[in-house]
């Protein structure tokens, strides 16, 4: 599977303290490792289509949870003053997630110490570790225990993501349809029933994320218009501002303004390791 790049969260960096992250491309998969320093008790994440497995790194009350995508803006709580770290796993990673379905995830969040013991073990490591390095190296471990470098053949659903992918959400189902050579309903029906998301609400988180992606790394940030940001992404303005208001709750020049003064130092490392 090709390696992609990673959806983001930029709530993590504006509303917290010491935000770091770091992208691992390994022979078949890439992971996003983050940690950053909860100086509040919540924040809003907005739609991206992965899995996110965090852990508060509290020695008195050690707890993880595996998010699924929220399909709209939504508030999650933070215990504050507490270090987190957490890993995000691409839309075709997430959906093969051995312990649960990804699809019942959507919108949600399930602790992943009450899984089994093994979350449990985990989480206790990752608390007592004493850097960002340590805990990316003990995740590694588990991820390998649990055979996520283990290669996958991929299906019609995988090449489905990947068309949608390339395309940044700008493609209609009746195209996909033609590419995989399978009906509409069947493909929305699968899609759907592994992603937890039709393949058209794929199409669109995708298709806001590549303007986050626009937005946060472009290095003109400080002199685009609305009318680059609707060329990145969008067919024209009424469309970019009903996608921007549906997924960040936020007119596109208030998102503009929320977003274009953050910045991210995105740590790619290839690997050949697993």
């Amino acid at each position: 599977m090709s390696h992609r790049s990673i959806p983001i969260q930029f709530c993590f960096s504006s509303d917290f303290e010491d935000y770091k992250e770091c992208i691992v491309n390994y022979k078949n998969i890439s992971v996003l490792y983050y940690q950053f320093y909860a100086s509040s008790d919540h924040t809003k994440v907005v739609a991206d289509g992965c899995a996110d497995i965090q852990f508060c790194c509290d020695e008195e009350n050690v707890s993880s949870t595996v998010w699924g995508s929220v399909l709209a803006p939504q508030s999650i709580e933070f215990n504050e003053g507490k270090t987190y770290y957490g890993i995000r796993l691409s839309t075709s990673v997430s959906r093969r997630l051995s312990f649960l379905r990804y699809a019942d995830l959507i919108n949600k969040g399930i602790s992943l110490s009450g899984l089994s013991d093994f979350g449990n073990e985990l989480s206790e490591k990752i608390t007592q570790a004493k850097s960002f390095k340590e805990r990316i190296l003990l995740t590694q471990k588990w991820l390998l225990d649990l055979g996520f470098f283990e290669p996958q053949k991929m299906d019609f659903i995988d090449y489905s993501i990947n068309k949608i992918l390339e395309d940044r959400g700008n493609l209609k189902i009746s195209d996909l349809s033609e590419y995989i050579g399978s009906s509409e309903r069947l493909i929305r029906d699968k899609f759907t029933h592994a992603v937890g998301m039709s393949p058209k609400q794929f199409c669109r988180v995708v298709r806001f994320q590549s303007l986050i992606e626009f937005i946060i790394f472009n290095e003109y940030k400080d002199s685009f218009s609305l009318s680059d940001l609707t060329l990145s992404s969008y067919y024209d303005e009424s469309h970019l501002s009903k996608e921007v208001k549906c997924f960040s709750g936020l007119t596109p020049k208030q998102f503009i303004k929320e977003t274009s003064n953050i910045v991210i130092k995105r740590k790619t490392i290839s690997t050949s390791q697993y």
